[in-house]
C-alpha cells in the first residue's frame, strides 16, 4: 500500500523505546510533574523514593481505576473528568511537559474526586513555538476563525489538509467546526454523539491515506499528544459526566496565549464568552433531555462534511 506513509510511526516509537525501559528518566518525569501540580490539592503524583535505569521506587497511592464509574456518583464523576481535563492541558499548554499515557490504568481516582498520575515513562516536551502555535490553533476552533485554523494548520505543517486535521482534533464534522456559535464544539451525549462519531469514522475510511500523509508531514511533537487526546476521550466517555473537555481544554489555551502576548482586551472576550457558554450548557443540561437526532439531518451534515482540496494533500 504505497499511498500509506507509515514511516512516521517507526520514527516515533523508536527513540521511546529505550527512554522507557530506563526508569531514571521516568523518575524525572514524575518529579517534573509533581513539581507542575505543586499547587493542585487533588491531583496527586506519587514520591519518587529511589531510581537506577531498571528499579524505580515509588510511594504507594491508593485509588481506584479511573474507568470504573460504576462505584461514583454523577457529581463525583464530573469533578473527576474536569480534573483530568485541567491538568492534561495544563500540561499540554501551559507547562509544554505532557504524560501522554493517560489510560483508565494509569489515572486512579479517590472517593473525594481527588486522581492519582501514575507511570510516567510516556512523556513528550514541547518547544515554545509549538506549543503557542498548538494553543493558537485550538483557540481559532472554539472561535470559529476559519483563516486563523487555516494559518496554525499550516504552521504545524499540515498544509491543506487542515479541515480534516481539524476534525481529527476535535471529533466534530467540519461544519461544526466552521459554526460561530461555540456550543458547536461541545461534545454530545446520545444519539447526536453517536452521529458525530458515525460520521467520523466515516472520515477516516474515506480519507484513510490523507490522515497518514498527514501525520507523515506533521511535526512529531505532535503525534504523542493525539494519543494522549485518544486516551482522554476514552476516559471521559467512560465516565459518562456530561463534561466537555473540550472547553476546559479551549480556556487552558486562551491562558496560555495571554501570558505570552498579553493582549489583555482579546483574553478578556475570549474568556467571557467561555464563561456565558458554560451557563448557557449548564442551565439546558438541568431543563432539558437528550434529542433525537433527525436521519434527515444526519444526512445533511454527511453531505457537508469535509471540503474537496483535502482529497489532494498539500504541505505547502
Amino acid at each position: 500500500f504505497p499511498e500509506f506513509e507509515l514511516g512516521w510511526l517507526a520514527d516515533e516509537i523508536a527513540p521511546h523505546l529505550a527512554i522507557e525501559l530506563d526508569f531514571r528518566i521516568e523518575a524525572e518525569n514524575c518529579r517534573a510533574a509533581a513539581r507542575q501540580f505543586r499547587g493542585w490539592p487533588k491531583v496527586v503524583v506519587p514520591e519518587v523514593l529511589a531510581a537506577s535505569p531498571r528499579c524505580l521506587v515509588m510511594s504507594f497511592e491508593s485509588g481506584v481505576n479511573a474507568v470504573s464509574a460504576d462505584g461514583m456518583d454523577l457529581d463525583t464523576r464530573r469533578r473527576v473528568s474536569r480534573r483530568i481535563a485541567r491538568a492534561f492541558a495544563a500540561q499540554t499548554f501551559r507547562y509544554g511537559h505532557a504524560h501522554c499515557d493517560p489510560h483508565g490504568a494509569n489515572v486512579l481516582v479517590r472517593p473525594d474526586a481527588s486522581i492519582v498520575l501514575l507511570d510516567h515513562g510516556l512523556y513528550k516536551r514541547l518547544d515554545d513555538d509549538f506549543r503557542l502555535e498548538y494553543a493558537r490553533l485550538w483557540r481559532a476552533l472554539i472561535l470559529a476563525d476559519l483563516p486563523g485554523i487555516q494559518r496554525a494548520a499550516r504552521a504545524l505543517g499540515v498544509g491543506d489538509a487542515y479541515p480534516l486535521f481539524a476534525a481529527v482534533l476535535t471529533r466534530k464534522p467540519w461544519d461544526d467546526i466552521a459554526n460561530p456559535d461555540l456550543a458547536s464544539l461541545r461534545l454530545d451525549t446520545g444519539e447526536h454523539r453517536q452521529a458525530d462519531d458515525l460520521l467520523v469514522r466515516a472520515y477516516a475510511q474515506k480519507y484513510a491515506a490523507q490522515i497518514t500523509q498527514l501525520l507523515n508531514h506533521a511535526p512529531r511533537q505532535l503525534l504523542l499528544l493525539l494519543k494522549m487526546q485518544d486516551c482522554l476521550r476514552r476516559l471521559d466517555s467512560a465516565l459518562r459526566a456530561g463534561v466537555d473537555p473540550n472547553l476546559i481544554t479551549l480556556h487552558a489555551t486562551l491562558d496560555a496565549l495571554h501570558a505570552h502576548d498579553r493582549r489583555h482586551f482579546a483574553y478578556a472576550r475570549s474568556k467571557l464568552r467561555l464563561w456565558l457558554l458554560e451557563w448557557r450548557l449548564s442551565r439546558a443540561r438541568s431543563n432539558s433531555h437528550t434529542s433525537r437526532v433527525p436521519s434527515d439531518e444526519v444526512e445533511r451534515r454527511d453531505d457537508a462534511v469535509i471540503p474537496d482540496r483535502v482529497s489532494a494533500f498539500s504541505s505547502s
